[in-house]
């Protein structure tokens, strides 16, 4: 008995996305990374260049970022821009055409949440900023009829 087995080819399969220069995220800071998308000679005449940029496995393993999703359009620029956001207060060195993430192609756009930074975020065109980060902070209260100490959140 034989199984027909058929290929079917993917249209606009994943691109590999590599870092374009040596860059050093510092601990507890947001940083904007440039980066090379996987290019084919086809992408010059395609005006819908549309491609969502994601973090591989291998990213994901090998250094301790979050990468944000991001929506790039290839024929805009050589290089495309992505967050990259370490949460821990150890620096991270990202190598020149270390492979961090896929792209793949967008087949429609439905909406685009803002175009922009955020307007206090404007005139700052600095590719590393600091985050802050929070916890909630926890006061002892004396619990004097039971004589028993109790956390509470503020």
């Amino acid at each position: 008995m034989e199984i027909p087995i058929f290929q079917v080819r993917k249209i606009g399969k994943a691109r590999r996305v590599v870092v374009a220069e040596n860059m050093t995220v510092p601990g507890h800071a947001e940083a904007v990374v440039s980066v090379y998308i996987e290019r084919f000679e086809a992408d010059d005449n395609d005006t819908e260049a549309d491609y969502v940029v994601e973090p591989n496995q291998l990213f994901k393993e090998r250094y301790p970022l979050q990468m944000a999703t991001t929506l790039v359009n290839l024929n805009e620029a050589p290089t495309c821009k992505v967050r990259v956001l370490s949460p821990y207060p150890t620096e991270v060195n990202l190598r020149q055409d270390a492979e961090i993430g896929i792209a793949e192609r967008m087949e429609k756009i439905v909406s685009v949440l803002t175009k922009a930074e955020h307007q206090a975020e404007s005139d700052n065109l600095v590719a590393v900023r600091r985050i802050t980060t929070r916890s909630a902070e926890v006061k002892v209260v004396n619990d004097e009829p039971n004589g028993k100490y109790r956390s509470q959140r503020i």
